[in-house]
């Protein structure tokens, strides 16, 4: 944990992982630190898979292990042009639908869908069919199913 106050167990963890094709990506997110050397991952990744909002973590030299799931999933969506006010909301109000949110950094290269673990796949491809008819150069992935 990085960037925390001493009275509180809530900071910032460093979310390492490799892609297939070797390249390493990183990515800092929200987390509370947890008894026994575990984290609760408080944001969902936008870059780095494998994980979502409410996940518990231990933390390794090599990037990181779910040791439990939380009750969420995400959804990492890519544009080319970047993502405008219009294509967030839509997003925004399609997974609000089902009980999920979404973030995006200021130059909104990407969002981040956190969705419940009870939505099914096909609702969330249905959703995501949608917004690719609506979103330019829009491409989506499943971070951890």
């Amino acid at each position: 944990m990085t960037e925390h106050d001493a009275d509180d167990s809530y900071g910032h963890i460093r979310l390492t992982a490799v892609e297939p094709d070797g390249e390493l990506i990183t990515e800092v997110l929200p987390a509370r630190q947890l008894p026994g050397g575990l984290v609760e991952l408080l944001g969902s990744p936008g870059v780095v898979t494998g994980a979502a909002a409410g996940d518990v973590l231990v933390m390794q030299a090599s990037g990181f292990q779910v040791v439990r799931r939380g009750p969420n999933d995400c959804v990492q969506v890519y544009a080319d042009p970047a993502l405008d006010e219009h294509a967030l909301a839509w997003l925004a109000k399609a997974f609000e639908s089902v009980g999920g949110y979404v973030e995006a950094p200021p130059q909104r290269q990407f969002a981040v869908a956190t969705v419940p673990s009870t939505v099914e796949s096909a609702e969330i491809e249905a959703i995501m069919a949608a917004a690719a008819a609506q979103i330019p150069g829009l491409e989506w992935q499943f971070g951890t199913r």
